[in-house]
């Protein structure tokens, strides 16, 4: 495999990096994506959600739609990509959970730490150090609701897949409200 040019001549200069889940190319966050996620966003339709956010008039309903597309997209194409990732790289819970937290260092989503795992209860709680999203989101003001969709879409895709059954990721708390990291409940 050989590298572009340019990213040959960004890593010479120190102006790209992937460290502790940042990836940063020039000063800026990046976050490096499997087109299968873009395309899930792309697929999602706005009128639906802006209709139902229109006629209730409630700023927190288009909110919550708009949560709501996003992460079950995301989910559904998550448990996807870790079905067919877990062929490639073997079966054991271990190993694919390992491979997890490195493809979220890889793709700029942050340092993924799973805090608590229970196999026979079907939970986890996942800690996220350096989310991009809500450092971006931290950048531009604080927020009062958690901001990291895409990744807890991701990790219920990922964990409904360990676990054999169909879960749910909620982030409980944010870098974005200013809380000191990104945590989610799996369940």
């Amino acid at each position: 495999m050989t590298l572009s040019g340019f990213l040959q001549r960004l890593l010479f200069v120190n102006q790209f990096s992937i460290n502790e889940g940042k990836v940063e190319i020039l000063g800026t966050n990046y976050i490096l994506l499997d087109a299968s996620y873009i395309l899930a966003l792309q697929d999602i339709d706005k009128t639906k959600m802006y209709q139902t956010a229109k006629y209730a008039s409630i700023e927190n309903v288009k909110n919550l739609v708009e949560h709501a597309e996003v992460y079950k997209n995301i989910k559904d194409q998550s448990l996807k990509n870790i079905a067919e990732l877990s062929r490639k790289i073997g079966k054991t819970d271990e190993g694919t959970i390992k491979t997890l937290q490195m493809i979220f260092d890889i793709y700029g989503l942050g340092k993924m730490q799973i805090l608590d795992l229970n196999n026979d209860k079907k939970t986890a709680i996942v800690q996220i150090q350096n989310s991009s999203i809500a450092i971006e989101q931290y950048k531009k003001g604080r927020t009062t609701i958690p901001k990291c969709t895409l990744t807890a879409g991701m990790l219920a895709g990922l964990f409904s897949f360990i676990f054999g059954k169909d879960v749910n990721c909620n982030e409980n708390k944010c870098f974005a409200k200013g809380d000191e990291a990104c945590f989610f409940n799996i369940a």
